[in-house]
């Protein structure tokens, strides 16, 4: 099944060739979750990342058991760091 993707800053480089503005549709397995994800675009998985599906934060515990739906938008984003 396709999801959406988007990432930026640090992590934008873990998305696949291809991808506009940060963002590419991706093909994932039935029953993936946040976490698989992640692992699939060879991000670190200890990682500190702010991840929203379909603009709803997924906390940290939740990544590994939410599970994903065809057409889903799924944001890993670096923490934000002010200055």
């Amino acid at each position: 099944m396709k999801i959406q993707v988007r990432s930026a800053g640090v992590l934008a480089k873990y998305l696949p060739a291809g991808s506009i503005m940060n963002v590419v549709e991706l093909e994932i397995a039935e029953a993936a979750t946040p976490l698989d994800v992640i692992k699939q675009l060879g991000m670190p998985i200890n990682g500190q990342y702010f991840v929203a599906l379909n603009g709803e934060l997924v906390t940290k515990n939740e990544r590994d058991c939410r599970t994903l739906a065809a057409n889903d938008k799924l944001s890993i984003m670096p923490p934000l760091r002010g200055g």
